[in-house]
């Protein structure tokens, strides 16, 4: 088939030009529309007085009924947050129990030569202790580096001084 033969195809018998993508998409939308609400329509209008006691029943059950399972849901939940948070209660005391008390002092070995390993930490994630030491020794780092920077200048002036006289 060529393109005129497929536009008159397309068209109506009103007469219609054939629809873009989107037009046809829209048309297909509006169909669907139609249909849900004619059924809709139809199924309330063609109940029995049976249907309309079943559906009575149903909407009644359901809000007898969801309040209760909300409330059993929730203390559902509730008591896996207080598993979760006796769990991780427990394994940060084991954590606690493993460290060595030069571990706690600040004295560890590990610790000393783990000093710039965060380096690259920006303060953003959940573990905000260990975040504000690495600020801190940066802080500090910047503070001595202006200090012996300071301290050079001075010795630099002085040494000039003594040559000039």
């Amino acid at each position: 088939m060529d393109s005129q033969s497929q536009q008159q195809f397309q068209q109506d018998d009103a007469g219609q030009a054939p629809l873009s993508s989107l037009g046809s998409m829209v048309a297909q939308l509006s169909q669907y529309g139609s249909n849900a609400s004619n059924n809709l329509q139809k199924s309330f209008s063609d109940l029995s007085t049976q249907g309309w006691l079943r559906l009575i029943m149903v909407v009644c059950t359901y809000l007898l009924i969801r309040p209760h399972i909300i409330k059993y849901s929730t203390k559902y939940a509730v008591n896996k947050l207080e598993e979760q948070d006796v769990k991780d209660k427990q394994q940060a005391k084991e954590a606690v129990a493993k460290m060595s008390p030069n571990d706690m002092r600040g004295l560890s070995s590990v610790a000393e030569d783990d000093v710039d390993a965060d380096e690259g930490a920006d303060g953003s994630s959940a573990d905000w202790g260990s975040k504000a030491r690495v600020r801190q020794r940066k802080v500090l780092r910047k503070m001595l580096e202006a200090e012996e920077q300071r301290r050079w200048e001075e010795e630099d002036d002085a040494d000039i001084r003594d040559l000039l006289e």
